[in-house]
């Protein structure tokens, strides 16, 4: 009994795949032909479609097209200067330059210059001129956010320098990648950092001769050794700049203080303080001096004092 219900399900089961199989023969050629029909079909549409966008684009509306893309490229342009100019380094600023008397016959040329940028740093090159003449081409440079002193010493002139005027040329923009220092003036502040303290000016004999002498302690309170930093000093009278000198340290360690003397060979001016700024540029490799115990050899000269 078994048996013969098995048999009639194997049964059943080949007449089923026998319809199919029958179906598909009977049935193949149309079903090819209808597909082919499709494919032929779905071609054309495509063609059409091509056909149109082709006539569409040069023929129907080239003329409104073309004009919205000048459109478009105009009002891009216009964006792209707007951008460009709100980031744009504004200029350098100077205040009006002054000469102060340096010895018989010779002139210290003194001008403060400041930068308005938060992200720009700037290198440049600068002449005073005046009835003394143009001042040889001296480099410069000038940190985000800071001002500074530029000097020319020693000016050969009979009479005083007038009409005096400090020309900045050459002048050469760094951005600065706040993704790789984060805020400038805190990455600068945590580089440059010095401290002046005792800082005086009176009268000296030197062979039977009176001169005055500025002198002062400069402290180094990063840790960042830096080579050749520049000193300005300015003597001062209330908020008047009456003399200017200074010089330049061979080099000066992270933590270092050194003791600085300068002597002043001209008329002595009545000072009642003394300012010092110094300089060095954070942005220059070459500025840092090595870590300690770092082997390094400095051939340069080690000391450059004022003429």
């Amino acid at each position: 009994m078994e048996t013969e219900n098995v048999l009639l399900e194997a049964e059943k089961d080949y007449q089923k795949q026998y319809k199919k199989s029958k179906w598909w023969i009977e049935h193949r050629d149309g079903l090819r032909r209808m597909g082919i029909v499709a494919l032929i079909m779905l071609d054309a549409l495509f063609v059409g479609f091509a056909g149109w966008a082709f006539a569409d684009a040069y023929l129907v509306s080239f003329a409104d097209e073309k004009r919205a893309v000048l459109e478009m490229a105009s009002y891009g342009q216009s964006d792209l200067h707007s951008y460009a100019l709100a980031r744009a380094a504004k200029s350098i600023k100077v205040v009006t330059p002054t000469a102060t008397i340096s010895s018989e016959g010779k002139y210290d040329l003194y001008a403060t210059i400041s930068n308005p940028n938060r992200d720009w740093w700037a290198e440049f090159t600068y002449v005073f001129s005046s009835t003394a003449g143009t001042t040889e081409e001296a480099k410069g440079f000038v940190l985000p956010n800071s001002e500074k002193p530029v000097v020319a010493y020693a000016i050969a002139s009979a009479t005083p320098p007038r009409s005096l005027a400090l020309s900045l040329s050459s002048v050469a923009w760094h951005h600065i990648d706040r993704h790789e220092t984060g805020e400038p003036a805190a990455w600068i502040a945590n580089r440059v950092g010095f401290e002046i303290s005792d800082a005086a000016f009176a009268p000296i004999m030197i062979e039977e001769k009176t001169v005055g002498r500025v002198s002062f302690t400069v402290r180094n309170t990063t840790a960042y050794g830096f080579y050749d930093p520049s000193l300005t000093v300015l003597l001062m009278r209330g908020p008047a700049v009456v003399g200017v000198t200074g010089t330049t340290l061979a080099s000066i360690g992270a933590g270092e203080s050194q003791d600085v003397a300068i002597n002043w060979f001209g008329p002595i001016p009545n000072v009642n303080k003394v300012e010092v700024v110094v300089e060095v540029n954070p942005f220059d490799m070459a500025s840092y001096k090595g870590l300690a115990g770092e082997t390094t050899e400095d051939t340069r000269t080690r000391v450059k004092l004022r003429r």
